[in-house]
Parts: C-alpha cells; structure tokens; sequence
C-alpha cells in the first residue's frame, strides 16, 4: 500500500493559534502522471470537500488493489485561513483578512521569468530531459517564495505540493449554476472528457485573465517558456478550475457521482488501472471567456429571475428582474435585467438582495462582447 497522508504545519499567525494543511498522497514519489486535487481554496465554496473525501475512499481501495500506477495527490481542504472566518455561522471564505487582503484565487507567485533565468542556456533537443530540467527550477524556484505569513505559507505549500503534476484539478462552486469549468484554451480538447464525465454542458475558454489564479499559476511558467522554446520545451503541466454546481448542491448523490467522474478520469489518463471509460463528449461545448456577459444589477433591490439555469437565452431578452424597494411608485419599481448576448444562462448569484451594478449572473455566449477586456475578465 503507498497510501501516506503529510500534515503542512503553516506559520503561526497569532500567539497560541495554528493551522495545517492536510495532504493525501498515492502511488510512488515520482510516478507519471501525476495528477493533483484540491477544493475549498476559496472558504466559502463546499461542495468539493465532500466530493474528495468520496475519492479518498474510492482511492484507498484502489491502492489496497494495487491499481494505482501514477501519482496522486489530494488537498481536501485547501484553505484553513478562510474556514476560520466565522461569523456566527457565517464564513465569508473568499478574501483574506490579513497580508494586504485580497481573493484567495488572485496573484499567486508568477515564476516564469526566474525560471526562464535558471535554464537558459541548458535547453537542449531531449524534450523529456528539459521538462525535467524545467520542474527542477521551478522547485528552486518555489523554496526561494517567502513563507513569513500565514497566507504566504499556504500558498508557497498549494504551489510545491501541484506545481511538478501534470495536471491540476481545482474543485470550486458557483453561487447556483450549472456544473462548469475554466479552461485554458491550449486545454480544451485534453480536458474535453473530463467536463464529459462530469456531466458539464459549458466550459470558458480562457487565454489570459490577468486574475493570476492557481490554476492559471501552475500553467504560467510552461506557457512562458514555450514563447521562448516552443516545441523544445512541452507542456509539463495542464490545469482547469471545476465548478460543481452551486454553493448548496452538496449531497452524498452528487458526491458519489463527481467523485466517480474524477475516479474514471484518472483511469482514463491511466493513472489508475482499469477499462477506460466510454467518452461521449457530444454535449460539451466551449464559450469564449470573453464572450460571457456578467449581468449588472440595474438597482438595488430584489433579485427575480425569469428562467432557469441552463437556458438557452437571446440577446436583448428580458432573464428577470431587480425591485427596487425604495421606489414611491410600485407599479413602475421593477427594473429588467436583460441579455446582451446569445448563449446560456449558466450561473447566478445566491443571494436576491442585491447591490446596485454588481455582477449578479452570468450568459456563456459565443462571440466576443467589446466591453469585455482581454486580461481582465474576473471582477473579483
């Protein structure tokens, strides 16, 4: 059996206080592919602690089979930082508290150039030999980030426990939507049966968002360095962020089945062994990123809406509306919230009080929307 669980003790924040990070690790040191799990970086999105701790034990069977041939490591719970942020029941989860603030999901370490530095001049025809040359300085790399703060130890961590897998899966949620994932677009046809097995109809493509996210920070030193050394050097590590549904969808049905969704997946990049699965990928299709329109509250007030999840929308269709409480006339307070694109209505925000000019739900549509900007296509 290789299965071996590490506890990360991160620096303490305060006096008597101390947080760990829990990792779960099968298969050899070593061993190719390997692939890497987390969920909860984000605090307040629940629905993939229930989901790993349902592969864990579908992967300790596995291991006690001898069936596990690559490497996999699993972060139950990523974000320690964020679960703490209690308010009388509470959890926020999302933006830290302390080292400047911030989402959690925003400006990780970039080490693109630093390890472009180390291996220049080293790169030679044997591509197997430079992917390797290439995870040995990102690990120099990685052991040089500060770990002074509790947040930065967290991240330093996340970052040396994925960054030399050859792929990442992070495990998110929306407010209520659809099953969904961002997706590099270099990815699109690698990730393909994953969103199928998952049962996801959408997935944002992405190029760059300048959100300088985890998943877009495990990528971004082989996406650097192939501007450089194109064919010479592959791509040595894949990523997608997965959104499961939305915040409130955790149950042990949706658990079993995501959980054997990634299971098969790692039969099918043969990490594990077994039949690989029958893939019908027919239903997933692929939206710009920059082509999704983030619907704006026209007021403050209460959140209507007049279709479901998963619609088929026009643009210039009325998807629901904002009442605006504080209107003297009520028959005219209702103020329409409506489509600037054709697409699918995929995701919205939880709450119905909302914010006058927040972003409250979101259209996957097909063509570029000129106020959207490349490199700033994440609000928060």
């Amino acid at each position: 059996m290789s299965y071996q669980i590490y506890s990360h003790v991160l620096p303490s924040a305060t006096p008597g206080t101390q947080r760990i990070l829990k990792a779960h690790h099968f298969g050899e040191a070593g061993a190719r592919p390997k692939v890497y799990f987390q969920a909860g970086l984000h605090a307040d999105e629940w629905p993939g602690f229930l989901v790993l701790n349902t592969l864990l034990r579908k992967l300790k069977k596995a291991d006690e089979a001898g069936l596990i041939q690559g490497e996999i490591v699993i972060v139950p719970v990523a974000n320690p930082i964020g679960l703490a942020q209690n308010f009388h029941g509470y959890i926020p989860g999302r933006f830290a508290f302390s080292d400047g603030g911030g989402n959690f999901n925003r400006n990780w370490p970039q080490l693109g150039a630093k390890v472009e530095k180390r291996i220049k001049g080293d790169v030679t025809g044997d591509i197997e030999s430079n992917i390797d040359l290439v995870r040995q300085a990102i690990h120099d790399e990685l052991a040089l980030l500060p770990e002074t703060t509790e947040l930065q130890g967290m991240k330093k961590t996340l970052l040396a426990l994925s960054m030399d897998a050859d792929e990442i899966i992070d495990l998110h949620c929306s407010g209520e939507a659809s099953m969904h994932a961002y997706v590099a677009q270099e990815f699109e046809s690698h990730f393909k049966p994953l969103l199928a097995l998952l049962g996801a109809k959408v997935g944002l493509s992405e190029l760059e968002t300048g959100a300088a996210s985890f998943d877009e920070t495990n990528v971004s030193v082989w996406r650097d360095l192939k501007a450089h050394y194109a064919h010479l050097i592959p791509w040595g590590s894949r990523s997608l962020t997965v959104e499961l549904r939305g915040e409130n969808d955790i149950s042990n049905a949706f658990a079993e089945q995501d959980a054997q969704a990634l299971f098969d997946y790692l039969v099918l990049r043969e990490v594990i062994a077994g039949k690989a699965p029958a893939i019908d990928d027919s239903n997933v299709e692929y939206y710009p990123l920059d082509a999704m329109d983030l619907v704006k509250a026209p007021c403050a007030g209460i959140a209507c809406y007049h279709i479901e999840i998963g619609e088929e929308v026009e643009t210039g269709q009325v998807i629901g509306e904002v009442v605006n409480l504080m209107d003297d006339d009520v028959e005219t307070s209702s103020y329409p919230l409506i489509a600037r694109t054709n697409g699918v209505f995929f995701a919205r925000v939880q709450r119905r009080l909302v914010v006058c000019g927040e972003s409250i739900a979101k259209i996957a549509g097909r063509e570029h929307l000129a106020f959207r900007e490349i490199g700033h296509l994440f609000e928060d």
